[in-house]
C-alpha cells in the first residue's frame, strides 16, 4: 500500500505508525506541512516540490497555488491512503487536499481554551471536513464533542505487539541491565509544570537513595523520535535506543501525544517488568489494558518504582471485555479499513456499547480533568472510574454539545430495550449553567427509571445559599445563582431515587440553608470522600528525612474554609514544629497575607508549596495531617483532603466539633480536639506518641469502590461482580 502522512512534526506516535508499516510491506511518504518540507519520500517518484510559502498562514485563506501544489504531490505519489497526524496537519488537509484523508488526531491536539478561536475552528472545519475522527480514548471524544464536533467519533486501532529486531537480528533490548546499579530514567511531556517535574524527580531520587550508585535521569519522551530523525531516514527502534540514555528502567509521568506510543514500544520490546506508569487521566485506558505493568498516583509512583527495582512482579484485575478490542496486525490496513465501514453521523465507540448488560450512566456537572489540585475534579474521576469498575459506563457532563450526544444515544439504546442499571450524578460548586440541561437531565433519570433502572443525584455543596463574606457581593449575581441552583435541586429531587450529600451532618446543613428560602429538606445518602487504592503509601517512613514534626495543610484559604482559627493554633506551637501548605497557585498570595495577619510570615520552618498534595514529599519523620477549619460551614462539611491524608498514612488533627470526627476518632486515624491552642498542642504531641493504629483498616474500608457500593444498596440495587 502506498500511503502519504502528512504532519507537523514528527514524534514517536507518528514512528509507531511507519514502524509498522515498514513491517508489512508498505512504503509511506512523509510531508511536514507545518516546516513545507519532505522528512521521507519514496525515491524514484516524478518531482513534486514543496515551496516556503506552502506554510504560510496568509495564503491559506486563499491558497489555490497550495492546493495545485498538493493535486501534484498526489499524483506524483500515486497514494492508496492519505493520512493527517495531529490537529495541525488534519486542518490543512481539509482545506488543500481533495482526496478522502484519515484525520488522527493525539493527546493535547483538543487541550485548549475556547480564546483560541483559530484552534476552535480548525476542529470545526476538521471535521466538517470527514465524517469521522480517530481518538485516543473517551476522554478525547468528550473533549471533541466540547469543541463542537459533529463527526463519528472512533478509537484509534490497537496496535498488534511488534518484535523491534532488524533484518536478520533477534530482538534487541532497548534497556540496559540493572548490573551492577540501575539507572532510572523519568519520561515527562514535552510541555510541563517545571515545579511539578522537580517535585517528582525528587521523590523517585528518594526512593532510590539507600541504591548505591542509581541514578535518576530525565528526558522528554517526545525526545525519542524527532522530525530531523525521519530525514536522517532513522526509525523509532534504533533512535529510542540511543535516546534511553543506557537506562535499566521507565518511569513515564504525565500524559502526550506520545507516551501511549513509548510504552508500546517497552513492551513490544520485553520490558514491561521494567516500567512503571504513572495513572493519570491520559494513561489510565492503557494500563486497564496493561495490568501487568506497574503504576500508581502521586508518591506511591515511588513506592512502585523501588518494588519495580527489586523485581517484584506486578498484578491487577483483568480488564473488562468490554475494554478489550482486537490488536491490529497491520495499523495502515485498520485505518484504510475503518475508514471503508458505514458510520451513524453521531456514531461513537464507547465500550458501554460494546456489551450487553444493563446500561449504566455517570454524569458530572463538569467534564473528567487530568488535575489532582482541587477535590471536585478528583472526585469526579474517582466515581467515574469506581462506576466503571463493575462494567462501562456512559459519561455525560453539562457541557450542552456532550449532553445533547450523550443523552440521545442512552435514550436510544433504552428506547431499543436495553435494560437500564444506575444512574449516579454529581452537581459542582455551581448550579448547572444551561437550564435546559438540568431539565434534560431530570427527563433522562425518568427515563432510566421506567427501563428498570436506579438513580442517585450527589450534592457537593450549597455553599451559594449560605451568605458567605466575599462570596457573589452583586446581590442580582446571586439571586440568579441561588434561583437556578434552587430549580436545579427540584428538579434532580423529583426525578432521582435517592439524594446524597459527603456526610450526613452535610446533609443536615444543607436542609438548613434550604429552609431558609422557603424550601422543605430531604432524606440524604451520606457519600462521604474515598481513598484511591493507587495512591496509598505510607508518605513518612517511604523516604528518608530528618527528625522532627510537621503540620500540614492542604486545601484552599478561601473564607469558606476559616483558616483564622487554625493559623492562630499554630502561631502557639513549639518553634521547632514545621508547618506546611499545600494551596493552589492562585491562592498564595492570600496565604501569604493572612501568615503575616497571624505573625507567621518569619517564622523559621514554614514552607509553603503549590505542587498538588499527592507530590509533597516530607522533611520530617513524623507527619500530622491538619483538619482544623474554622468556618461552620466547612466544620459540618465532608473535607476531601481527610482521605487523600488517610491516603498518604498520615494521621489527622480535626476539630471535635467538625463532621469528620466521629470518624477520626472512632477508626483511629487520628484525634479531635477542642478549638483552642492547648488542646491543638495537645493533640499534636499524643498523634507524634501514638500514630494512628487504624490506618491501614480504614485504606481497605474506605475505598471509592467501597463507596460505589454503598451507592448500588442505597438505591437497591445489588453491587456487580
Amino acid at each position: 500500500m502506498r500511503a502519504l502522512l502528512m504532519t507537523t512534526g514528527a514524534g514517536p506516535a507518528e514512528g509507531r505508525l511507519l514502524q509498522d508499516a515498514e513491517l508489512h510491506g508498505h512504503e509511506v511518504d512523509v510531508l511536514d506541512v507545518g516546516g513545507h518540507r519532505w522528512l521521507r519520500r519514496t525515491p524514484g517518484l516524478p518531482s513534486a516540490p514543496i515551496y516556503s510559502w506552502t506554510g504560510a498562514p496568509a495564503l491559506h485563506a486563499a491558497g489555490n497555488q497550495i492546493a495545485r501544489s498538493l493535486r501534484r504531490v498526489m499524483a506524483a505519489g500515486r497514494y492508496d491512503i492519505v493520512l493527517a497526524s495531529g490537529l495541525g496537519a488534519c486542518a490543512f488537509a481539509s482545506r488543500f487536499v481533495e482526496e478522502e484523508f484519515v484525520p488522527l488526531l493525539w493527546r493535547g491536539d483538543l487541550d485548549f481554551t475556547a480564546a483560541r478561536e483559530h484552534a476552535t475552528a480548525d476542529v470545526l472545519r476538521v471535521a466538517s471536513s470527514v465524517d469521522r475522527l480517530f481518538l485516543e480514548d473517551e476522554w478525547e471524544f468528550d473533549k471533541a464533542l466540547s469543541k463542537g464536533s459533529r463527526a463519528a467519533h472512533l478509537l484509534h486501532p490497537r496496535p498488534a505487539p511488534v518484535a523491534l529486531a532488524g533484518d536478520g537480528e533477534d530482538i534487541t533490548p532497548l534497556l540496559e541491565t540493572p548490573a551492577p546499579a540501575p539507572q532510572v530514567l523519568l519520561l515527562h511531556p514535552e510541555r510541563h509544570d517545571l515545579d511539578r517535574l522537580a517535585a517528582q524527580e525528587r521523590a523517585l531520587r528518594a526512593a532510590v537513595t539507600d541504591l548505591p550508585s542509581a541514578g535518576i535521569d530525565s528526558a522528554s519522551a517526545s525526545s525519542l523520535l524527532r522530525a530531523r530523525d525521519l530525514l536522517a531516514d532513522r526509525d523509532l527502534r534504533h533512535v529510542a535506543r540511543t535516546r534511553l540514555r543506557g537506562a535499566s528502567h521507565v518511569v513515564l509521568v504525565g500524559s502526550s501525544r506520545d507516551h501511549a506510543a513509548v510504552a508500546d514500544l517497552l513492551v513490544d520490546a520485553g520490558h514491561a517488568d521494567r516500567l512503571v506508569i504513572e495513572d493519570v487521566l491520559g494513561m489510565h485506558d492503557w494500563l486497564r489494558l496493561h495490568p501487568h505493568v506497574r503504576s500508581g498516583r502521586g508518591l506511591r509512583l515511588a513506592a512502585e518504582l523501588r518494588a519495580c527495582l527489586a523485581g517484584e512482579p506486578a498484578t491487577g484485575p483483568a480488564p473488562h471485555p468490554a475494554l478489550v478490542r482486537e490488536p491490529a496486525s497491520d495499523l495502515l490496513g485498520a485505518y484504510a479499513a475503518a475508514m471503508q465501514r458505514p458510520v451513524e453521523p453521531l456514531h461513537e465507540d464507547l465500550a458501554a456499547l460494546r456489551h450487553d448488560g444493563p446500561l449504566e450512566v455517570f454524569f458530572a456537572t463538569t467534564p473528567l480533568e487530568d488535575r489532582t489540585d482541587g477535590a471536585r475534579p478528583l472526585r469526579v474521576r474517582a466515581m467515574a472510574e469506581a462506576m466503571d469498575a463493575s462494567a462501562p459506563a456512559v459519561r455525560i457532563s453539562s457541557v450542552p454539545a456532550v449532553f445533547a450526544r450523550r443523552a440521545a444515544l442512552v435514550r436510544r439504546a433504552l428506547d431499543a430495550g436495553r435494560p437500564a442499571g444506575l444512574l449516579y450524578g454529581e452537581n459542582s460548586t455551581s448550579p448547572i449553567a444551561d437550564p435546559t440541561v438540568a431539565e434534560g437531565l431530570a427527563d433522562l433519570l425518568g427515563r432510566v427509571r421506567a427501563a428498570g433502572g436506579r438513580s442517585m443525584w450527589f450534592v457537593r455543596d450549597l455553599h451559594w445559599l449560605d451568605d458567605l463574606e466575599g462570596y457573589l457581593d452583586d446581590d442580582a449575581q446571586r439571586e440568579q445563582v441561588r434561583s437556578a441552583g434552587l430549580r436545579e435541586l427540584e428538579l434532580m429531587a423529583g426525578a432521582a431515587d435517592a439524594l446524597a450529600a459527603p456526610s450526613t451532618e452535610s446533609g443536615m446543613l444543607f436542609d438548613d440553608l434550604i429552609r431558609r428560602h422557603g424550601r422543605g429538606g430531604h432524606a440524604w445518602v451520606a457519600v462521604p470522600p474515598g481513598v484511591e487504592p493507587r495512591a496509598v503509601v505510607d508518605a513518612a517512613d517511604a523516604f528518608p528525612a530528618e527528625d522532627g514534626v510537621t503540620l500540614l495543610y492542604a486545601g484552599g484559604v478561601s473564607s469558606v474554609y476559616g483558616l483564622d482559627l487554625y493559623l492562630e493554633a499554630a502561631a502557639g506551637l513549639e518553634a521547632d514544629v514545621r508547618l506546611d501548605f499545600v494551596v493552589r497557585v492562585g491562592e498564595r498570595a492570600h496565604l501569604e497575607e493572612l501568615l503575616e495577619r497571624h505573625g507567621l510570615a518569619d517564622r523559621s520552618g514554614v514552607r509553603i508549596t503549590t505542587v498538588p498534595l499527592e507530590w509533597h514529599v516530607p522533611l520530617t519523620r513524623s507527619v500530622v495531617g491538619s483538619v482544623l477549619l474554622g468556618s461552620g460551614y466547612a466544620a459540618l462539611a465532608f473535607p476531601f483532603k481527610t482521605m487523600s491524608l488517610v491516603e498518604r498514612s498520615h494521621p489527622i488533627l480535626c476539630f471535635s466539633d467538625m463532621a469528620i470526627a466521629d470518624l477520626v476518632q472512632g477508626e483511629g486515624l487520628g484525634t479531635a480536639v477542642e478549638r483552642d491552642v492547648a488542646s491543638v498542642r495537645a493533640g499534636l504531641q499524643r498523634l507524634v506518641a501514638e500514630g494512628a493504629p487504624g490506618m491501614a483498616a480504614a485504606q481497605r474500608a474506605h475505598s471509592w469502590g467501597m463507596r460505589m457500593a454503598a451507592v448500588r444498596a442505597a438505591v437497591g440495587l445489588e453491587k456487580s461482580d
